[in-house]
């Protein structure tokens, strides 16, 4: 969830990593803080908030090495004493992730403690470690087998970036289950939690490289050595397809609404490149699955109830849904010759990589639908098929929803030997285009939503919920349609307004009965819908397309109310409070 950077660089690291910090503020945004090596000393400044107001402490400090780290927390307050970087007498650390067994790792230090974060364990152990470790001579093999006994103490996820006090002209790096990339290039060596950290200018400069988990990293300006859990210096392979680097947000206001307006584009280059990735293979098999399980979380789970009414639709076969966070901990049923697909748009969100961890031991096939070419989930997963949104980092997903969804439904079009539906880039820009704020003014105000709808409606309901929760807090809800009379109608009353989704031609007269039901207790109705239907309630009429394509298509002008909500109540919709952009944490 957090952010962190690392990089060794002839007089402009301080100022790097903070660029660097800037661009990964997206994985969190309570505090940041920065440990640099300022002549022969390693300065340390923390400071509560954004990186704007670390910035403005570093100011324009010369130096040659430096780690950051931006945060979301997971334990303890944002508190300067809470920052990273943490210390002990001879390591300084930035830490992604989180150490499950730190309160027993705590009672068996011999330094106190001054944070309440899990993190800081990970600098006193090291500490310890390396007092034990008195017979290695050598500075730099000592750290190195300091930080391998560490590894091997820890239980749960970490990404950790360090600086020796003893050996200060390198950075160590090393990892478990938190992605971490070492870029290479001349005289200048970086690390991060994430490909966008590091600038456009250095793209064509850089060999990008994935630590897998147990690798360590020892990073000079000179030189990047990798080492297995055992400290045997082994190569790894280079990261030969790159992935998009942002581009910042240009004209708009946000990186929402820039993202949110990149869709038709995204579209383009989905169905254009999806096919050079695992498509072909896994559409060829689909239909020979005894069992597809779908799993996600939060919007990606949005994405596979579309999954399940597009394969069954398509394919007449059976498809479960399961949130990846349930699924890792469910008694696991077994069955040969099942599929699970799972869902990311970053590739490494925890529960969901748990999740295909379980599925292969249990001798399911796995794929995955991601965004980012360079995560955890395309290493382990059997097929892979890449959505080509383009780098995404406002942290509501919009544009790899829709992608997500495209990907789909593409799979199961093909599967089934059916013709894609070839202008859908250009519906979707007609309805990003006739997108109208003015006719919605009067929502803006409101408290209370619920969206409703039926099929695959449902799950855009509950995507235009989340949508909502996430960047505008406010309550709102999404279910099925009929579902309201089965408690839900409690809640409607005249301070309500309900949005219903009605894309499904065959269940439009069901959809209708709970408008009319949500209307004879006083709520307000918008209508999203390619039918007209005036006469109903207000309508956000949607451009025409095949029905069962249409929640990509949908979901458009929920995305943009929402947007507009947050941002006409004076909220920052590109970074909610509580959230994070990438969950890497259980």
């Amino acid at each position: 969830m957090c952010g962190i950077y690392g990089c060794c660089q002839r007089a402009k690291a301080a100022k790097s990593a903070i660029g660097g910090l800037e661009k990964l503020e997206y994985r969190g945004y309570d505090s940041a803080g920065i440990a640099f090596l300022e002549g022969e000393k390693i300065e340390i400044i923390k400071s509560v908030g954004k990186v704007s107001n670390l910035k403005e402490k570093v100011g324009e400090r010369v130096s040659n090495l430096a780690i950051a780290h931006t945060r979301w927390a997971t334990h303890g307050k944002a508190t300067t004493l809470n920052c990273h970087p943490h210390t002990s007498k001879n390591f300084i650390i930035v830490h992604n992730g989180i150490i499950e067994n730190f309160k027993e790792l705590k009672s068996a230090a011999s330094e106190d403690f001054y944070s309440e974060t899990d993190s800081e364990v990970i600098a006193k152990v090291l500490e310890k470690n390396f007092e034990n470790l008195t017979e290695i001579k050598d500075v730099n093999e000592r750290i190195l087998n300091s930080i391998s006994k560490t590894q091997n103490q820890l239980v749960g996820s970490w990404a950790v970036i360090l600086i020796c006090r003893k050996n200060p002209s390198k950075i160590y790096a090393f990892k478990n289950k938190s992605p971490l990339i070492v870029a290479k290039g001349k005289g200048e060596n970086f690390v991060a939690s994430d490909i966008n950290a590091f600038e456009k200018r250095e793209k064509n400069l850089l060999k990008y490289y994935n630590l897998n988990n147990g690798n360590i990293a020892e990073i000079s300006r000179e030189n990047v050595y990798f080492y297995d859990e055992k400290l045997n210096k082994i190569g790894i392979k280079e990261i030969k397809k790159q992935c998009e680097i942002y581009q910042e947000n240009c004209n708009f206001k946000h990186k929402m609404l820039k993202e949110i307006n990149e869709i038709p584009e995204a579209i383009y280059s989905t169905k254009k490149y999806i096919k050079k990735s695992d498509f072909k293979k896994l559409s060829k098999k689909l239909k020979n699955y005894s069992k597809i399980t779908i799993v996600g979380c939060g919007t990606a789970y949005h994405a596979g109830l579309y999954g399940k009414f597009i394969l069954e639709k398509y394919l007449n076969k059976n498809v479960s849904v399961e949130l990846a966070s349930e699924f890792r901990y469910k008694t696991q049923i077994k069955e040969a010759n099942e599929l699970v697909l799972a869902i990311s748009q970053s590739g490494e969100t925890a529960d969901t990589l748990a999740a295909i961890e379980i599925a292969k031991k249990n001798g399911a096939e796995t794929a995955a639908i991601t965004n980012v070419c360079s995560s955890s989930i395309t290493r382990i997963c059997d097929y892979v098929l890449l959505t080509h949104a383009g780098a995404e980092v406002a942290v509501a997903a919009t544009k790899s929803y829709v992608c997500q969804i495209l990907a789909l439904y593409m799979l199961a079009s093909s599967a089934a030997e059916k013709r894609i539906f070839r202008s859908l880039e250009n519906v979707a820009h007609k309805a990003i285009l006739n997108f109208s704020l003015e006719n919605l003014k009067e929502f803006l105000g409101i408290k209370k939503f619920f969206f409703i709808g039926r099929l695959c409606d449902s799950a855009t309901a509950s995507e235009g919920a989340l949508k909502l929760k996430e960047i505008a807090y406010v309550h709102s809800e999404g279910y099925p349609a009929g579902e309201l009379k089965h408690g839900t109608l409690s809640l409607v009353d005249e301070n309500s307004l309900v949005i219903a989704i009605i894309t499904q031609s065959e269940i439009l007269d069901k959809t209708l009965n709970a408008v009319h039901e949500v209307r004879a207790r006083g709520a307000k109705v918008l209508i999203v819908s390619q039918f007209d239907l005036e006469g109903e309630g207000k309508e956000v009429l949607l451009p025409r397309a095949r029905e069962e394509i249409m929640p990509l298509i949908s979901v458009l002008p929920l995305q943009l109310f929402a947007y507009h909500y947050s941002d006409k109540n004076g909220l920052n919709p590109d970074m909610p409070r509580n959230l994070a952009k990438s969950v890497t944490v259980e």
